[in-house]
Order: structure tokens, then sequence, then C-alpha cells
């Protein structure tokens, strides 16, 4: 057996687990669950140097696991978003998640992760008014088929997509629930259908399907994915980025004007606005997100810092951001 199926053959394994996850331990129904969000494939070779047409723009899959998408906007100044992929597996597909009337675009890929670790990231990326990307980046235990990522439904019957995560946190799974409005992912709190959300359910030795509340003394933490906190957040500014490795351009310290020093994860996305056009890169492509974060410091832009995460090895006042957005207008 070559070392590519074996690592194949175990991408599948990992994702059978991750599935077993996600049918185990979700509280919502089948009817719930049911209540799909039509997305669209868009058909693309895997392989280095294939493309695809998204629109008006174009996918492009790079050496160096580079995935490029970039057009134009409303007035005609270029925008690119840069992310990874893998060639074991991955699927393109379009959709209008916010319905705003533009088709938006998503990408799903397989982590590689093994055992419990999160079985794959999907990207999406929306549009602004001014046709320019939103990207964002969620990994967690979602599954794909002909029709698009599962975990894309309408729980609110308005055509408004919104995408099921789960995650795992001081003893509970954790089922959190984002809505896409104004090509934003804004995370749900509170009610929302017939469901209050997040929802938790017990880790247990068996399928566990039934909410509950976390036991007194028990504060399990809810990640936060999302990059609405760019339209309201307050504007600080980096003071200066220490890479841990400087040629795989991973692993930042990032400081704030504001005291925080934030250590994102591989998924956190860097945008760059300004009036010539757009440029986003997502961590994990390295040097591209390297190059926005080192020009963002130099010109001493404002950034807003969208999301953080709660990882249970880190203190819980910890910043761990999705997206930094620095803009010049």
């Amino acid at each position: 057996m070559s070392r590519q199926i074996r690592l194949g053959f175990l991408i599948l394994c990992a994702a059978a687990v991750a599935s077993a996850y996600w049918v185990s331990y979700l509280p919502l129904t089948q009817a719930e669950i049911a209540k799909r969000v039509p997305q669209k494939p868009i058909p693309i070779d895997l392989r280095v140097g294939a493309e695809a047409k998204f629109g008006t723009a174009a996918i492009r899959l790079e050496a160096g696991n580079r995935l490029v998408v970039g057009g134009k906007d409303k007035g005609g100044r270029p925008w690119e978003v840069v992310s990874k992929w893998i060639g074991l597996g991955g699927e393109f597909f379009s959709c209008d998640l916010d319905q705003d009337g533009t088709q938006d675009l998503v990408f799903a890929g397989p982590t590689g992760g093994l055992g419990s670790d999160p079985s794959m990231v999907v990207l999406t990326v929306m549009f602004d008014d001014l046709g320019r990307p939103v990207p964002s980046e969620f990994e967690g235990y979602f599954e794909t088929d002909r029709q698009g990522v599962k975990e894309f439904v309408d729980l609110s019957h308005d055509g408004h997509a919104q995408l099921i995560r789960q995650s795992f946190n001081n003893g509970y799974w954790i089922t959190s629930l984002y809505e896409a409005k104004a090509a934003r992912w804004f995370l749900v709190h509170g009610k929302h259908g017939s469901r209050s959300f997040p929802l938790y359910t017990r880790f247990t030795n068996r399928p566990n399907r039934v909410a509950t509340a976390p036991l007194p003394g028990r504060t399990p933490l809810e990640d936060d994915l999302s990059n609405s906190a760019i339209l309201t957040g307050e504007a600080v500014r980096i003071q200066k980025v220490d890479w841990d490795n400087s040629t795989e351009a991973k692993d930042p310290a990032i400081f704030l004007t504001d005291g925080r020093t934030c250590t994102p994860y591989a998924t956190m996305g860097v945008v760059l606005d300004r009036e010539a056009g757009r440029q986003a890169a997502i961590l994990d492509v390295g040097p591209d997100a390297k190059g926005l974060l080192e020009e963002i410091v130099r010109e001493k832009l404002p950034v807003r810092i969208s999301g953080n995460r709660f990882p249970e090895d880190e203190p819980r006042d910890a910043c761990v951001p999705e997206l930094i957005w620095a803009s010049e207008r």
C-alpha cells in the first residue's frame, strides 16, 4: 500500500470517528438537521494548476497548498483571498449564505487530524456591499455530500444559512449555532427557533443526545469563531509580531496596544482593506498572512479583532482570535 493511500485511509477513518461525535452528541432532531441550505457543487480537479470559475472570480490551486480566490469588486478594484488545500480531498460549493442575492463560496477540506481532532475545515467567502470578500474559516466535525456541507441548515426558515458546530470543553460537548447576515457570521446566543443556544450534552461512554445544563461548578466555555465584531469592535493597533518559526511563518505572538498578547490558531484570517483593493489570507498558509501582518504593523494601521477561542490548556482570559481586520479607510 502506498504512503498516499495509507494517509488517505487514515483521513477517512478520522472522518468516520468525527462523524460519530456529530451523531452521538448532537441534541437536535433529525427534522431540524434535515433543513439543509441548497449548495451547488463547483467542479474542479484537486491538483496543482487546476482552475475554476466562480461568478466573475477565479479559483486556483497552486503549489505549496495555496488556494487562491481572486476577482474584482463592484468598482473594478482587485481582491484576493488565500487559504489552504490538500490533495487528498476537498469540495467547492456555491451558495447564497446570507441571502443578499450574491453567490458565496464554500470550500470544505479534511484537516488530516486523527482520533478526536476536528476532521474538516470549512472556508466561506461572502461578499459585502462593495462586492469585496469577507472570509471565515471553521474547523469542526463537519460532513459533506453531493448537496454540500451538511451542517449548513435553515432553522429560522428565512433562507439565511446557519452553521452547526460542535466543540468540547470541561466535560461537555457544546453545540453552537452561527448565522450568516450581511456577509458576516454571527454567533447565536439565546433563543433561535425552538432552541436556545448554545446547547450542552454531557460526555458519556455511550451516545448521549440529551441537552442539559452544566452542573454547578462546571463552566464549559464556547468558542467564538464569528467575524461580526469587525463591524462594531473597538479599533486597536499591533505593536509587533513575534514568530516562533520564521521559516514556516506560523505560531505568531501578536502584541496589541491595549496590552493583550494574542496567540491565534492556524485558522485565523488576516484582512488588509485598502481603497485600491482588499487582500486576505488564512494564517495556516504562512508567508501570505505574515506579509499582511508585517505591512499592518509597518504602516500602523488600526485593526479590529473578532472571535475568540477557549483552549482548555490556556488561561480563560487568553486572546485567541479568529480574525484581524485592518483598514486604511
